[in-house]
């Protein structure tokens, strides 16, 4: 199986994000960054190579960054309350360009727009 096939089959058997974390830091990513406007997705990898996943939607993204509205984005999906064509949405509307999640060390998501950003640890898997 190809490394495109092994994080499609992380998103779609992930219970949680956290559970997704685990997932890709399993498959050797390192980090990705996420383009609002069209959805791609650019992972890195240990060992210097690369895979870009192809967004499937357009969006407007507003011209000022919104911390607040960012904040409740995030929030929001981590409470089930959007699915994740939702919080693109509405990160978008939030004016967030593009988000960077960094899996190694200091784990965290980096929302940044013009003239502002919002970063946020991303919570480790708790077992039970």
């Amino acid at each position: 199986m190809g490394m495109h096939n092994k994080i499609m089959e992380a998103q779609k058997t992930a219970t949680n994000y956290p559970d997704l974390v685990a997932k890709l830091v399993e498959l050797g990513i390192l980090s990705y960054t996420v383009d609002t406007a069209t959805g791609n997705v650019l992972y890195r990898l240990s060992g210097g190579d690369y895979v870009l996943h192809p967004g499937d939607k357009d969006r407007d993204i507003a011209h000022t960054f919104s911390y607040d509205d960012t904040v409740t984005a995030v929030k929001n999906n981590q409470q089930g309350k959007t699915d994740y064509p939702g919080f693109m949405d509405e990160i978008a509307k939030a004016g967030v360009h593009i988000y960077e999640a960094i899996l190694t060390g200091k784990k965290r998501v980096v929302y940044i727009g013009k003239n502002g950003c919002y970063e946020e640890a991303i919570p480790t898997l708790q077992m039970s």
